[in-house]
């Protein structure tokens, strides 16, 4: 079987890629090793589109937050049907040190282009209209109006099927266990050999060892583990916005937030250095963490009514601690798209062009006169 274009990974990251690609005449394959899409980090996250006040200036997250952001309202809100809903995000500020933190994350947003409208400091009483239910000692808060709630799954589902109804193959349960290149690239999987001209490495925190396979390891990524908890909603429990910590080295911290089927969402903890095939454990450990800081943003909460518990994985390219978005340095022809932790579905459909850009500069991209950028929201699945 003979592609131009090999995808290894279908989470969000490769199925927007996917998506992207399936608007040119190229014969594109998907190779994803769990029996569906989007098991991953995918899966696993707060799903949240955000505003970009937390990323650093100089970063290539930094850029494509925002970039993203503009994609989703411009393009793929208006063209692929998943359910999303516009949502504050409020960062809270419960002394003096993190007041100052909150001014820094201001101006950090304004580099990164957030605008003086979208992103303010509130006071403690605008703070209760707002959310009444906070805790009374926060003491100022940074309002954020651009973010976006939604299921990262069913966009990823979205994607794959406006990508596959494009032309686009996809393959569960079809591990890569082996990269060859004698001219184009044999890629080898437990069920089968595919030929492609061009890989594009989109396998999450596992992307490291696709790379390592291929005979390229220019980069080595590091894990962390973020467990969450999903209270049912009460009178206790409700929320009407994210409700962030102050963030720090390890992240933007455990988040209370309002999911779009009136649950709360409570997490994620960050747990550095998780093997590879432990990311997805939950721990009594860190449930009683998650706990403890929400009870600190909402004290009211009703933490007897957990509905669910999960987790999900960071990759982390520690080097620079930003997206890794590259050709191997021995072959353009190989393309990483690794480092996706958060703002990573945010930057999504920004990671998708930009990768596209890097294909265009080794193959010929011919666009499809009939594509079809439309797309319903039927859930696929295999």
């Amino acid at each position: 079987m003979k592609y131009d274009v090999c995808i290894i990974g279908a989470g969000v990251i490769g199925a927007s890629v996917a998506r992207e690609l399936a608007k040119y005449n190229l014969k594109t394959v998907v190779l994803e090793a769990n029996p569906s899409f989007a098991q991953e980090t995918s899966q696993g996250n707060s799903g949240l589109i955000h505003g970009g006040f937390d990323p650093k200036p100089e970063k290539i997250n930094a850029k494509l937050n925002q970039e993203g952001k503009k994609l989703f309202a411009e393009h793929w809100f208006k063209e692929l049907d998943f359910k999303h809903a516009p949502v504050n995000s409020i960062v809270l500020a419960f002394n003096e040190a993190e007041e100052k933190n909150l001014e820094e994350l201001i101006q950090r947003g304004i580099k990164n282009g957030c605008t003086e409208q979208e992103i303010k400091i509130i006071n403690q009483d605008v703070l209760q209209k707002l959310e009444p239910n906070i805790n009374p000692n926060v003491k100022k808060a940074l309002l954020c109006t651009s973010s976006v709630v939604l299921d990262p799954v069913e966009l990823t589902g979205v994607l794959l099927k406006n990508a596959i109804k494009n032309g686009t193959e996809v393959k569960f349960s079809e591990k890569v266990i082996g990269i060859e290149k004698p001219s184009d690239f044999k890629i080898t999987t437990n069920k089968g050999v595919y030929e492609a001209k061009v890989i594009i490495n989109c396998a999450g925190h596992y992307a490291d060892e696709i790379a390592k396979l291929a005979g390229y390891p220019d980069f080595e990524l590091t894990t962390k583990r973020g467990e969450y908890i999903v209270l049912n909603q009460t009178k206790a429990n409700s929320v009407n916005n994210v409700l962030f910590m102050v963030p720090d080295i390890h992240g933007k911290g455990v988040i209370v937030a309002p999911t779009l089927t009136g649950k709360v969402l409570v997490g994620p903890t960050a747990v550095d250095g998780v093997p590879k095939d432990e990311t997805r454990l939950i721990t009594r450990e860190m449930e009683d963490h998650i706990k403890a800081i929400g009870l600190k943003i909402i004290p009211g909460l009703d933490m007897s009514k957990i509905c669910l518990r999960f987790s999900g994985s960071r990759p982390i390219y520690k080097e620079t601690d930003d997206f890794y978005i590259k050709t191997a340095k021995a072959d353009q022809n190989f393309i990483n798209v690794a480092g996706m932790k958060s703002p990573a579905l945010s930057a999504a459909p920004a990671i998708a062009a930009m990768v596209e850009k890097m294909l265009g500069a080794v193959l010929p991209l011919d666009p499809k006169a009939n594509w079809d950028r439309f797309e319903k929201n039927v859930f696929y699945n295999s």
